[in-house]
């Protein structure tokens, strides 16, 4: 499948009219110039999802989403840009023929084939655990069964296993015409001192690592033995593989997480596919790490709730709690499961069985309760000292959420946890929040602003005026670089709206809309386009004051940096370079000036 011409997309969205294919879906009542529906993103009693037909894109003022019809499809079909885009061709009776796709370039041609090596490497390992005849397969055999992995779960999930020989995979490919450097790119052989290549995995049960759309993107390797090196070991980073972007298992399940609305989260292979094969349906597991950024927008594609349930160990809670503030700035809804002391998931189905998980499941801790018990046993909250720094972490997490109100009662409810006066966490709240966020409030208060997570208020503020007005963009670039804005969403957007401006000054937002595959961002710019962002003020001052904001945000960062270089060499006890110091008192009569 190739990648889809801009042309075609423009047409394919032309021909693609919101109100005809929102209407599909949802009951639209005009309201004005637009039209209005209860959203289908989020439960509601008064419609707050309203569809724009001028703009030709929809916003939802209760949940935040928003978007275009490409972006609408993504939601609802639950799919990707390039499936949404022929979704919407199939719909409109718009063939997409070879010669209107791009011819894909090097990378593209690289990942086809490495997805193709890994496929055939994927069926060589089934086949030899399923009928190979060996000592050393049969053991693996022996080993699964005793973990009650039987014969369907192994087809169901393509286990397989690598025989314990250095060049056995790469006899088979070979016979395939795969190169060595291909082999080695796909992260299946390595590279040995002197020269030639060896088999990666070896004498290991093989569990394929599958992308959302069931390709084979790597494998993880367990040993059959406690004795031989790492219990497991995983593909390297590939061209079709990223750490932290994948979640095992989530390609059978994402169905039904879609339909009960909430997925559960475990650590490892076995702790997910023992769950699945009991009848838990809606589950996937992390790949043994605390949960990504990618990974949390991967699962929001299928849900918004999320139930954590990692191993008892230190370090299966220490990666719950590394998680947690990631999750609140995504905008979940986050509970946590504990087992037993040395308990997972998958010893805790096979000692208790599956309804005694699912009572654990039901009893789920709030975020709250979770990291407050989690904090109390690192930190005596009888103690003066321990009630400080509970209160620090906690007010930290609290901080992340979006609602004042949310905010307000845990805040409520820490004191009462506490045993401390409401006033001083909110005193403790207000001293903490306004530290940390000095450098972030915009000069102007007459344009307030609810920001999106991971993006600053006056970068917000300034992509507002790149939309009503063009040549705030091409002035920013003049006054700006990409570096200095907040890496992710916010440099993403500013990158395209410049590119946007520098090839044509008289883009249009439908234009820009069709460049944005990410949902969030299409969601901040239905946004803007739908008026959230006040307008009735001085655009020169509202341009001018975020752009001294974030110079001087970069300034500090400087600062900072020179500092900590000087502050590290006076510890070692070595003279700091003259030119070091000129730099800083620089920096620092530049803050001054602008101040």
């Amino acid at each position: 499948m190739g990648l889809i011409a801009e042309d075609m997309i423009r047409q394919i969205i032309d021909r693609s009219d919101i109100i005809d294919v929102i209407g599909r879906y949802v009951t639209l009542k005009k309201a004005g110039n637009s039209f209005k529906a209860l959203c289908p993103f989020h439960h509601e009693k008064t419609p707050s999802f309203v569809v724009n037909p001028d703009k030709q894109i929809f916003h939802c003022f209760g949940c935040g989403v928003g978007g275009d019809v490409v972006g609408f499809i993504m939601r609802q079909e639950r799919v990707e840009f390039p499936q949404a885009v022929r979704f919407l061709a199939d719909q409109a009776g718009i063939v997409i023929p070879e010669d209107q796709e791009q011819a894909p370039g090097p990378s593209k041609n690289l990942k086809d084939e490495i997805y193709k090596i890994n496929e055939w490497a994927l069926v060589f390992f089934h086949e030899t655990l399923l009928t190979s005849r060996q000592p050393k397969p049969k053991a693996a055999r022996d080993y699964l069964k005793s973990r009650e992995v039987d014969l369907e779960t192994v087809k169901r999930f393509r286990l397989g296993y690598a025989p314990d020989e250095w060049d056995s995979l790469i006899g088979v490919l070979k016979q395939r015409g795969v190169s060595l450097e291909l082999m080695h790119q796909a992260g299946l052989v390595i590279a040995r001192e002197k020269s030639g290549y060896y088999d990666r995995f070896r004498g290991r049960i093989i569990f394929p690592i599958f992308d959302i759309n069931s390709r084979p993107v790597a494998f993880g390797a367990r040993s059959l033995s406690e004795h031989e090196g790492a219990k497991y070991i995983n593909s390297p980073e590939t061209p079709v593989y990223t750490k932290g972007r994948h979640l095992f298992g989530l390609h059978l399940t994402k169905t039904s997480v879609g339909e009960v609305d909430h997925i559960v989260i475990v650590e490892g292979y076995m702790d997910m596919m023992m769950p699945f094969v009991h009848g838990v349906k809606n589950i996937a597991a992390s790949l043994g790490t605390a949960l990504t950024v990618d990974q949390i927008r991967l699962i929001r594609r299928y849900s918004s709730n999320v139930i954590m349930l990692f191993d008892t160990d230190p370090a299966g809670q220490a990666a719950i709690v590394r998680s947690l503030d990631l999750l609140i700035d995504e905008g979940m809804n986050v509970k946590v499961v504990t087992l037993g002391d040395g308990q997972d998931p998958d010893s805790f189905i096979r000692r208790f069985g599956v309804s005694a998980l699912g009572d654990r499941l039901k009893q789920a801790q709030t975020l709250f309760d979770y990291k407050f018990n989690w904090l109390a046993g690192q930190f005596n909250p009888q103690t003066i000292e321990g009630k400080t720094k509970i209160s620090q972490d906690m007010l930290t997490t609290i901080s992340r959420f979006k609602s004042e109100v949310a905010k307000f009662e845990l805040m409520r409810l820490l004191a009462k946890q506490l045993n401390v006066p409401e006033t001083v966490i909110l005193k403790q709240a207000q001293n903490q929040w306004k530290s940390s966020s000095q450098m972030n409030r915009p000069v102007t208060q007459q344009a307030p602003v609810q920001t999106v997570k991971g993006m600053k208020p006056q970068e917000e503020l300034l992509i507002a005026l790149f939309l009503d007005d063009h040549q705030w963009a091409q002035k920013a670039q003049e006054l700006l670089k990409l570096e200095d804005f907040t890496e992710g969403l916010a440099r993403d957007m500013v990158q395209k709206i410049w590119r946007m401006t520098q090839e044509n000054l008289e883009w249009t937002d439908t234009q820009l809309m069709a460049k944005l595959e990410d949902q969030q961002a299409q969601s901040l710019v239905a946004k803007l386009l739908s008026g959230v962002h006040a307008r009735k003020v001085d655009p020169s001052r509202v341009f001018g004051d975020c752009v001294k904001l974030i110079q001087t945000e970069g300034i500090e960062k400087q600062k900072g940096q020179l500092q900590k270089e000087i502050q590290e060499t006076e510890i070692r006890g070595d003279t700091v370079d003259v030119g070091t110091l000129r730099r800083f008192e620089e920096l620092n009569r530049r803050v001054k000036n602008r101040g």
